[in-house]
């Protein structure tokens, strides 16, 4: 089984007169983000879709982990080799401790979508929810050719 983590980092960006300013906000954010993900303790492999133009000092601080990689177009167009499990996830999103894991345990070599359960952190509180319908903007997709921004994630 594989795994690939998708994130829409900062494509275009640089075609706005304010990307770094919108960079150096975005950054601790992201710091946060990158965290979250690289603590979780199971294999994966985490994509950036980056705009071509992002000065290096700021790809030094943003690619720091073997386990990420760097594309220049939309994640839409990765392409699975064989059953695997792609997860978007925003560049300011964060995954509890074991999240990952928890993704993985529900594959099965079957098209499906994965949301597991919803919970935000608000001000120390850790709040939870259940949704009829999976709609979550980290949404997975357990497939063979397809990935997880195959359509919005509100209408998968």
């Amino acid at each position: 089984m594989k795994h690939v983590i998708l994130t829409r980092f900062n494509l275009e960006l640089y075609s706005l007169d304010y990307a770094d300013e919108w960079m150096k906000h975005r950054m601790p954010l992201f710091e946060q983000t990158k965290e979250s993900v690289l603590s979780q303790d199971c294999d994966f492999k985490w994509i950036l879709a980056m705009d071509e133009r992002t000065p290096f000092r700021w790809l030094i601080e943003i690619i720091t982990d073997p386990r990420m990689s760097m594309i220049h177009e939309h994640p839409k167009t990765y392409k699975p080799d064989g059953w695997t499990i792609t997860t978007r996830l925003d560049n300011d999103d964060l995954y509890l401790p074991g999240a990952v894991k928890a993704i993985q345990d529900s594959f099965v070599e079957e098209e499906m979508v994965v949301d597991i359960k919803y919970q935000q952190l608000c001000n120390g509180e850790l709040y939870s929810s259940e949704r009829p319908k999976p709609n979550s903007p980290f949404l997975s997709l357990i497939s063979k050719d397809k990935n997880c921004y195959a359509r919005p994630h509100s209408k998968m």
